[in-house]
């Protein structure tokens, strides 16, 4: 939704441009049945109509694009009103509660009051082809992310109870214990963290409704808790290794070193990402 309002506002003198060109031309004193019709004819955007009287207190029903809705009460609508220039004034993007879509409303001087017209604004960002029309293809992606974000949620939620459950056969067999009867379930519920939090993020970034700004791009914050995750697991199963090789085979012990050796790697080429991300902040 914020990209939606972003879009708009960086366009806003031509999409403003073309609806008042558009409505000039249109008679508004017709009775509001007719109007909506014609409306609705010319502005496959619009989605709301309705009248008020000099005093903006609405004096028709809500008509759709295919119904009306009889109001029970007169509202006040004068706080869709800021400036009426030329008999015509426009309202910033805001979310309409009578269709639950982000909306800009029209307010034309009519002789009988004025005449709100609701717009809404993916549509109209369609029609000037400033964002992607292919809301099927946003519908395949929205399922696909949210099977591989739930899949992922799901099976982090197996790899933490696996940890509990190999730990739980040591204990209650009560089999002898070693080192590596810890490490398992801690290598296991650092895996199911990584997974969590990366099924996690796919789910809130691509599938879950917005209510804060999501920043275009590429989001470093997404892979860094994924690969701290990693690097620690990475970590646990080298302190592992070498353990195993202490105790077993001293002649083996070079792989374990490789192995240390690897994640120091991939830690030094974390930090220098670290560095290169604030440095780019």
């Amino acid at each position: 939704m914020q990209n939606l309002v972003q879009t708009y506002n960086n366009n806003k003198d031509l999409i403003q441009q073309f609806l008042l060109s558009s409505l000039k031309q249109t008679n508004l004193n017709l009775d509001d049945i007719a109007l909506a019709t014609n409306l609705y004819k010319a502005f496959p955007s619009l989605e709301l109509v309705y009248t008020s009287d000099n005093n903006y207190v609405q004096s028709s029903d809500n008509i759709y694009r295919d119904r009306s809705e009889v109001l029970l009460q007169s509202y006040d609508r004068k706080y869709l009103v800021h400036n009426v220039d030329d008999d015509f004034g426009f309202h910033e993007p805001y979310l309409s509660t009578a269709t639950d879509h982000l909306c800009v409303t029209v307010v034309c001087k009519t002789e009988g009051g004025y005449l709100f017209l609701d717009f809404r604004v993916r549509s109209l960002l369609e029609r000037f082809d400033l964002i992607e029309t292919n809301s099927g293809m946003h519908f395949v992606n929205k399922v696909a992310y949210a099977s591989i974000g739930g899949g992922l949620l799901f099976f982090s939620i197996f790899l933490v109870l696996y940890g509990f459950y190999d730990f739980a056969g040591y204990f209650f067999a009560e089999k002898e214990m070693s080192l590596e009867t810890f490490f398992k379930p801690i290598i296991s519920l650092t895996l199911g963290l990584a997974v969590y939090d990366l099924g996690k993020t796919i789910l809130d970034e691509e599938v879950l409704p917005k209510t804060h700004h999501k920043s275009e791009g590429f989001n470093a914050k997404t892979l860094l808790k994924f690969s701290v995750s990693i690097i620690i697991a990475l970590l646990i199963e080298s302190l592992l290794v070498v353990f195993k090789i202490s105790l077993v085979n001293y002649t083996d012990l070079m792989y374990g070193a490789v192995l240390i050796g690897a994640v120091s790697f991939l830690i030094l080429v974390f930090a220098v990402f670290i560095y290169l991300i604030k440095k780019s902040e």
